[in-house]
């Protein structure tokens, strides 16, 4: 009871900070690490959430296009597998669908719900009445509890005889084929934001952290170590530069 609780209110709170503060803890890789330690097992949760991250690493926000909602498919995709201790591989299966239903509710969420309360906030601004727009620009994060915390809640509470049922009717191939396709999406969001970065010189430290994992068999704390220290050398050899190009200009003049 008081880790589906914990989750539930954790999974409400960051679909709150997304739609106001945006302090990233909706990202899967924190929902999965605070969700593995709700249930106990950081390393699992750490692992699963790393590679929900992956499967949403290029996903935003284009006009009115809602993507499928990370931050819920991240916490049952965890919950689910240390409860079963089926492993990644079932997770990411999980995690699409799950995904794909969070991608709906935020569809109707900002579709429907969302646009009640603005029309009336509009009429209280238009009433001058400021505690009636506060209420209705507060009321919409509360519902949030009805739409994510709820579901999150019932599917640890209920554990795998709640999401396992809906899984086990998907057919074996179809999961097969979902775990693939969430490597696929990895790699795509991948590729997507290299296409975004328009300082080509720093992809070769993406070739370096792709020969970490793959031949030097790195877990993904390792590669966060090389990676910070791949941005430490970076930032120290171009402050070095910048203050070499100072030097040389005052020199001259």
């Amino acid at each position: 009871m008081i880790q589906a609780l914990l989750v539930g209110l954790w999974v409400t709170w960051a679909i709150i900070d997304e739609q106001t503060l945006q302090l990233q803890t909706t990202r899967p890789i924190i929902t999965g690490t605070v969700v593995g330690l709700i249930m106990g097992d950081v390393t699992m949760g750490l692992m699963v959430g790393a590679t929900v991250e992956l499967m949403f690493l290029a996903v935003v926000f284009v006009g009115t296009a809602v993507p499928p909602d990370p931050t819920l498919s991240a916490a049952i995709a965890t919950a689910l597998a240390i409860a079963t201790g089926s492993g990644i591989e079932v997770a990411i299966a999980t995690a699409i669908p799950v995904a794909l239903i969070g991608q709906a509710v935020t569809t109707l969420q900002f579709s429907v719900v969302n646009v009640f309360f603005l029309h009336r906030g509009d009429k209280a601004a238009a009433a001058g009445s400021s505690k009636g727009l506060m209420f209705y620009s507060v009321l919409p994060l509360a519902v949030n509890v009805l739409f994510y915390g709820v579901p999150a809640f019932l599917a640890v509470y209920y554990g795998p005889q709640f999401v396992l049922p809906l899984i086990e009717a998907i057919p074996e191939q179809v999961i097969r084929g979902l775990a693939v396709g969430g490597g696929m999406i990895g790699a795509v969001g991948f590729a997507l934001l290299l296409k975004s970065i328009k300082a080509t010189h720093l992809w070769p430290y993406f070739l370096v952290g792709m020969i970490a994992m793959v031949y030097l068999n790195l877990n993904l704390i390792g590669i966060g170590l090389v990676a910070v220290t791949a941005a430490a050398l970076h930032m120290i050899l171009s402050k070095g530069k910048s203050t070499k190009g100072s030097q040389q200009e005052e020199e001259a003049s």
